[in-house]
């Protein structure tokens, strides 16, 4: 597929210069233009293009090549879920402009080792009833080492319809995910790549030389709401009373090739030592009826779900078995407060007594805005924690609790500063994880994780900086391995040239953590788990980059890890999977509107 990117993009960039050129004299909307500009800059995608592989100023944490299997060493993402539905806030604020065009972003990175990313976002409005978007991304990114390689495709797309009253929506949503690895679970001599024994990557062995895997999940939604009656005849304040209902179906299957049963990761073979499949397949259909009502400001849900499962692995639990809730969804907006509260608890099923709920507010003004979320859940073990067989693994955990999370979060910025405060903290009890031996298990101690993050960006003449300083607490170090320090900074040159039209940036990106007992990665199980024998951290990433701007276009070029390799001593990015070598990449992104 990516081999003839280059040629479509090139074709795309060719066609939009033509275009772009003969519309500048006959282009009359340059009001417009100024306000989709505006909301592309206060999008500040420019940045996160540049280092897509990190999410929250923080580094991924993953197998080598870009979409292998990851995480991120913050409290965010640790025992991290979310139920409110969270509003697309680009798209929304497009669809509200006056003169409103269709909208399309190209983006695309090549590097040196041939990784490839290909990205496309289009949102369309199809007179005033008909709204369309998509985002398809495709990624390429073979490894350095012996089979070592990701292939990822993910496609989402939203079809809304709004009667001319707005008293009718109906809306259609789909998710495509598929995901293929390569599978080579790590060095096998950790002690010679150390020592620089090997001089070639290929050359080094490696645990699993023939085994893959792949990921697949299928996401459809069919949502309707309806109003029934107006309270009152005021347009301007009127109350509604209306009934929604939404039909979902997903599908889900990993399944692990194994080709290398005998590898020494391995403790137990209970299947085949030649070769076995394991497989896990799910999918879940469910119904959820709401009855709300609404105002100008305020509104509130009643609902009640029902969801039909059904789930199987190769080689164990087979079942099917349903899960019924009955929940409360409300939101509340007015002037620049927004709060929004769900929570929906079980009520029947393999998830009775399950408790979910969220709640968010922001309030914002001119000078700053204020950010709060707290979060409860307590939840039954997945079936996978509680019985799980396989070609090397094989467990029953009947015995479980369900787990507890409680969750704070508080965001403060001060928009003319650009001063951002980051607060996160976890509280958690019979904690699932996995442990040493790469299999499920549950502590019953309670446990806390905190963060605090200070973000500031500055300038000084023609030079811009942006400086993070992650502060982390855990109180179990194996658990929940969470660098104590975490430090980023962003230092360019930017120069405005050729007349005004062409912003040019040159600078280099720095992060850092301090040492910590990171997770380990097990792919017949397709899970990370606790270790502690490798610590990871304590090794800067530096990244030199020419970051340039000409109308709606960006285009980049960085080298990446510049520092790797010479007297530096080794370091992983998981366990036994050494972060990717120095690469030099190019990207392009484009904005087009029309």
């Amino acid at each position: 597929m990516l081999n003839t990117c280059d040629k479509i993009l090139f074709s795309l960039f060719t066609l939009l210069i033509v275009s772009d050129t003969y519309s500048q004299d006959l282009d009359s909307l340059s009001v417009v233009d100024s306000k989709y500009d505006s909301i592309l800059r206060s999008d500040g995608e420019s940045m996160e293009t540049l280092f897509y592989k990190h999410e929250n100023d923080v580094l991924i944490n993953n197998l080598g090549p870009f979409g292998s299997s990851f995480y991120y060493p913050t409290t965010f993402y640790f025992q991290q879920k979310e139920i409110l539905e969270k509003t697309n806030q680009f798209n929304e604020k497009l669809f509200k402009l006056s003169g409103f065009r269709p909208y399309t972003n190209v983006t695309f990175i090549n590097a040196s080792r041939k990784e490839q990313i290909f990205y496309i976002k289009h949102v369309q409005e199809f007179g005033k009833l008909l709204l369309f978007d998509f985002d398809f991304k495709k990624i390429s990114s073979p490894g350095a080492y012996i089979n070592q390689e990701a292939n990822n495709t993910s496609f989402k797309s939203n079809l809304k319809y709004s009667s001319r009253k707005e008293n009718y929506t109906i809306r259609f949503s789909n998710g495509i995910y598929r995901n293929f690895y390569q599978e080579n679970g790590g060095l096998f001599d950790v002690e010679n790549y150390e020592l620089n024994v090997f001089e070639d990557a290929q050359t080094f062995p490696v645990n699993l030389q023939n085994s893959n895997s792949f990921n697949k999940r299928y996401n459809f939604k069919l949502e309707q709401r309806l109003d029934l009656f107006q309270i009152n005849s005021d347009s301007n304040n009127s109350s509604k009373i209306y009934l929604k209902h939404t039909a979902s179906y997903s599908t889900q299957q990993k399944v692990f090739f194994d080709n290398d049963p005998l590898s020494t990761i391995y403790n137990n073979i209970y299947i085949d030592s030649i070769f076995s499949i394991d497989s896990i397949y799910s999918n879940n259909f469910s119904n959820t009826g709401f009855i709300g009502y609404r105002n100008k400001n305020y509104s509130v849900e009643l609902f009640g779900e029902c969801d039909l499962k059904k789930y199987e692995q190769s080689f164990g639990l087979i079942t099917n078995y349903n899960n019924t809730y009955a929940g409360i969804l409300s939101s509340y907006t007015h002037g620049g407060l927004m709060v929004d509260i769900i929570a929906k608890y079980g009520v029947g099923g393999y998830r009775e007594n399950d408790l979910e709920s969220e709640m968010m507010l922001s309030y914002g003004k001119d000078k700053y805005k204020l950010t709060v979320g707290a979060t409860y859940f307590l939840n039954e073990p997945d079936l996978k924690f509680i019985n799980y067989t396989s070609n090397h693994f094989k467990w029953s955990n009947t015995f479980f609790e369900k787990q507890s999370t409680l969750g704070f979060n508080v965001i403060f910025k001060l928009k003319e500063l650009q001063l951002e405060f980051k607060a996160e903290s976890k509280l958690l009890n019979n904690t699932l994880f996995y442990d040493s031996l790469a299999i499920a298990n549950q502590d019953k101690n309670n446990a806390s994780i905190t963060s605090f993050s200070l973000a500031k960006d500055y300038k000084l003449l023609n030079f811009h900086f942006r400086t993070v300083f992650i502060y982390q607490i855990t109180s179990d170090e194996l658990l929940f391995p969470l660098p104590e320090i975490i430090g980023r900074q962003v230092l360019y040159y930017q120069k405005h040239i050729f007349k005004g039209n062409l912003q040019f940036q040159f600078g280099l990106g720095f992060s850092y953590s301090t040492d910590y007992l990171g997770y380990a990665y097990m792919p017949a199980i397709n899970e990370f788990y606790v270790q502690q024998k490798t610590t990871l951290g304590y090794y800067p990433k530096i990244d030199v980059f020419i970051n340039t701007h000409l109308k709606r276009a960006q285009i980049f070029l960085k080298y990446e890890h510049i520092n790797a390799g010479g007297s530096l001593p080794k370091s992983y990015a998981v366990p036994g999977y050494p972060p990717m070598a120095k690469s030099l990449k190019f990207g392009v992104s484009w904005n087009m509107f029309d």
